[in-house]
């Protein structure tokens, strides 16, 4: 199975500045948390360009980041709207401090679709995390932004200082109303000696396990972000591991093929997490199809070990992390990883590839239409259908006249499509016959899905970053 590469990022995080409201000891960007890194004058031009670029390119959907995006001011506002008038989608990865009443209705009349919100622990630890007194004006900044309809997930990074804090924080969500949350794992980085003191271990772990079946007991849908591999359970908790299957999100990384990120300088990072690193990216604005490429090459199978390559799991976990992997690896992303276990067996390894099956009715013979908010990206050597709404896509072989008309297609086509939310049914005598198929997952990331290929189940492996992939 030969894997292609993309053209652009479907999903990519456009880091306005590194300049933030917050001092966190545990930040990953590291223009803030590596000493060998000089946070740069933001360059409101550069922004500018990599936005039009971006654009360009073919992106369907951004977050704007930083550092804290909204210390932007106007100049926020100016990127978002080029986002915006050419069809993009807009998220923001805020701390929320600086979302007043009067912003919010700006954001949400501009357009913005979802926040996420960091918060680290009710106000004493909030505040202790973040080195400053936030917590009131980010949970002013939450409430602002559901008062004017925008979607809201709160973000909690689980360090070893604050896991105690986590139920409290649920506790906390539910009195605001806020149905669905994240937590990601602390994920220190390479040359941050700081990031030492913040280190998950198995006892953290088992907190941090114990307080997502708490939140979600509440009510509340909380996913664990970070692509653990499945191996990290049986190490840890050897005779009860399968206690923590449901807890443990199936999350994966899709770094360099369907998510990128763009940092203050104009250059393409593969991962949010990772510092910047010339092999894997390059200059946007004048180099980007090299650079794009470069970072493609961060899905290579050939960067894991050979003992993750044995696994009979690792078609729904890729081998783990590869920033996780710079940290045990002195800099280096080809490895093992922190915290990885051995390689499961097929018995053990059933568990989670149960996890990425679909359950969906058979809609065969039905006829559809694709919803009016559906994206298509043709690539050469198949077409990228987006349903930002819902972060999910699908790759299938070709779709030539099929956007506005209505359609049958095969069982397994229309499911994955019903699947990722990307279609209506519809009654209509003038209907085509619609023959592409959706491409294998191995077609698009070599490290995943390479024996998930029952015609007669539809698959769903979830990105750390967000993103839905149905083949």
């Amino acid at each position: 199975m030969k894997t292609q590469k993309t053209r652009a990022p479907i999903i990519m995080q456009h880091e306005l500045t590194s300049r933030c409201n917050n001092k966190c000891g545990f930040c990953y960007n590291p223009e803030r948390c590596l000493s060998v890194f000089t946070p740069r004058e933001t360059d409101k031009q550069r922004n500018i360009s990599v936005a039009k670029k971006s654009i360009e390119k073919g992106i369907m959907a951004v977050c704007l980041t930083g550092g804290e995006p909204l210390l932007m001011g106007e100049h926020f506002f100016e990127i978002m709207k080029i986002y915006k008038q050419n069809g993009c989608y807009v998220s923001i990865n805020s701390n929320g401090r600086l979302i007043t009443k009067d912003v919010a209705k700006r954001l949400a009349d501009e357009g913005l679709k979802s926040a996420l919100i960091s918060i680290h622990g009710t106000e004493d630890l909030h505040n202790f995390m973040v080195g400053d007194s936030a917590f009131q004006e980010t949970i002013n900044g939450i409430k602002n932004l559901i008062e004017v309809g925008i979607h809201v997930v709160p973000n909690f990074v689980t360090t070893a200082k604050n896991v105690y804090g986590l139920k409290d924080v649920g506790d906390l969500m539910l009195s605001l109303g806020i149905k669905l949350m994240t937590s990601t794992p602390f994920l220190p980085s390479w040359g941050a000696e700081s990031h030492k003191e913040f280190l998950l271990y198995t006892e953290h772990y088992k907190k941090y396990f114990e307080s997502i079946n708490y939140i979600r007991d509440l009510g509340i849908k909380i996913d664990s972000t970070l692509p653990i591999p499945a191996c990290v359970l049986i190490k840890m908790f050897p005779d009860d591991w399968k206690n923590f299957l449901e807890v443990l999100s199936p999350r994966v990384c899709m770094a360099g093929k369907s998510f990128g990120v763009v940092s203050p300088d104009g250059h393409f990072r593969s991962c949010i997490q990772a510092p910047y690193l010339e092999k894997f990216g390059g200059n946007v604005i004048d180099a980007y199809d090299d650079s794009w490429k470069n970072a493609n090459k961060w899905a290579e199978m050939k960067l894991i070990p050979e003992e993750c390559q044995k696994c009979k799991a690792l078609d729904v976990c890729g081998g783990g992390c590869r920033t996780g992997c710079m940290w045990d690896n002195k800099g280096s992303v080809s490895g093992s990883t922190m915290y990885m276990g051995k390689a499961l067996t097929k018995e053990e390894a059933k568990y989670f590839l149960k996890r990425a099956e679909v359950i969906t009715p058979i809609k065969n013979g039905k006829i559809f239409k694709f919803k009016s908010e559906i994206k298509f990206r043709d690539e050469g050597w198949g077409v990228i259908i987006f349903n930002p709404n819902f972060q999910s896509f699908t790759v299938v072989k070709e779709i030539f006249n099929f956007k506005e008309r209505s359609f049958t297609a095969s069982a397994k086509l229309i499911n994955v499509l019903v699947s990722m939310g990307a279609v209506e049914e519809v009654e209509d005598n003038n209907y085509l016959k619609l023959d592409s198929e959706v491409l294998p997952c191995g077609t698009l990331l070599p490290r995943l899905g390479k024996n998930l290929i029952d015609n007669e189940k539809v698959y769903c492996l979830r990105a750390d970053t967000g993103e839905r992939y149905y083949f």
